[in-house]
């Protein structure tokens, strides 16, 4: 699937953001703790979310979607994941450590997800291993039993599935965890905080050391999946990037407050409790140097849509990546074909900003094909961004979306 996109018009209007993705994930996967019923509001209708959802049906879930409530009941039929399922997403990750939790016992296939880095699963299984299950590895697949008991561990890194499957783990387990070294991203603070409503008994939330007492059985709930900030970045990047006028309306700006503080000296920005202005009328003298670290710093997920901006600004930007290996690469090579100055060396993108030309690109992972829809709609002539079917494991409808705003975009394939 592609876009045909013709460069150079202007963004006006507003746009609503919808759930987000990350949540939907983590949620939908913690509901394997429970055989009640748990209610998922705001959850979008994107690609990952169908493939987890079907996965969790395959394995015996009641699955049922009326717009964008999705009710989930009902127990496991197998503690296998479907290889067919699993591998299609990094999301699947997720039923690991509520599954364990409930059935003391799993094989999952290492999951999918777009090609950035080694995103390695030691974190999760070593945690695991901490909490006294068995973790057998058997090259293409993951098989893990016994039961969790209560234990001290420290993540080596803050990584956001690692600590919700944690989490997720600790909340039935036999006794008291202390999790330290936790990823403290909205996402994993909603996951904490529905756990709670369940039943779960979990001190410090949204704090980098949980003290979680296991229970033994967790109950159904209803809950509201928070808004997707990443979608909120890119609305507003591609305002910054094409010379707009666009509120973005339905999110937080607290959760992307690094981001912002980026856009505030460069564009003219107005903040509001659930909604962001912004008005561009000119490209900025570059935006520094930035480099990616876990919440509440700058993130990897938005560093594909600051490539884009600063290739495309008046001056000179410094990016370091540093969380996964492979995710500036791609886009920078892909940019240049537009006309960009982008060089990049041990994981830094070194950018000079310039007037980007139409240009036919290929997206290969989500993040970055934003990016790229971007920079074909900031761009002078007409671009084809091809490998939109990765774009749409996470956004609803991009183009369409930029349409309303006065984009000239259309979809082939």
């Amino acid at each position: 699937m592609e876009y045909i996109i013709s460069g150079g018009k202007p963004l006006k209007g507003e746009i609503a953001v919808y759930g987000a993705k990350n949540c939907a994930l983590a949620l939908l996967g913690a509901t394997v703790l429970t055989d009640e019923e748990v209610v998922l509001h705001n959850c979008p209708d994107i690609v990952d979310v169908r493939n987890l959802i079907c996965l969790l049906k395959a394995m015996g879930k009641t699955i049922v979607r009326s717009q964008d409530t999705v009710t989930v009941s009902g127990t496991l039929t197998t503690i296998c994941a479907p290889k067919e399922y699993a591998t299609l997403l990094r999301g699947s990750a997720l039923i690991l450590g509520s599954t364990i939790a409930k059935y003391h016992q799993i094989a999952l296939p290492l999951p999918g997800g777009c090609a950035i880095g080694a995103r390695p699963m030691d974190i999760h299984l070593c945690g695991l291993e901490a909490l006294g299950v068995e973790v057998l590895d058997a090259g293409d697949m993951v098989s893990c039993r016994g039961v969790p008991r209560g234990a001290s561990y420290r993540l080596r890194l803050a990584s956001v599935g690692a600590t919700e499957n944690l989490i997720c783990a600790c909340s039935l387990a036999k006794g008291t965890s202390t999790l330290e070294g936790c990823a403290t991203e909205p996402e994993v603070v909603a996951l904490e905080r529905m756990l709670i409503k369940m039943g779960a008994k979990i001190e410090g939330v949204g704090g980098s050391i949980l003290h979680i007492c296991g229970v033994d059985s967790l109950y159904g709930t209803e809950f509201d999946i928070i808004p997707d900030r990443i979608v909120a970045a890119t609305y507003l990047s591609a305002a910054a990037a094409c010379c707009g006028d666009v509120t973005v309306t339905k999110c937080r700006p607290q959760d992307m407050d690094a981001f912002l503080r980026l856009l505030e000296p460069r564009f003219q920005l107005s903040c509001f409790s659930d909604a962001v202005r912004i008005v561009s009328r000119s490209q900025p003298h570059g935006y520094g140097r930035v480099t990616t670290a876990p919440y509440p710093f700058f993130p990897t997920d938005m560093q594909s849509l600051l490539l884009t901006l600063a290739a495309c600004s008046d001056g000179d930007s410094v990016i370091e990546e540093t969380l996964f290996e492979n995710r500036l690469a791609h886009n920078a090579t892909q940019l240049n074909c537009m006309g960009g100055e982008v060089i990049v060396k041990n994981n830094i993108a070194f950018v000079r900003g310039r007037k980007l030309h139409g240009a036919n690109v290929v997206a290969k992972d989500l993040r970055g094909g934003a990016g790229l829809v971007i920079a074909a709609m900031t761009a002078e002539g007409v671009s084809k961004v091809d490998g939109i079917e990765h774009v749409n494991r996470g956004y609803v409808d991009l183009g369409g979306m930029f349409k309303t705003l006065g984009a000239d975009i259309r979809s082939r394939g």
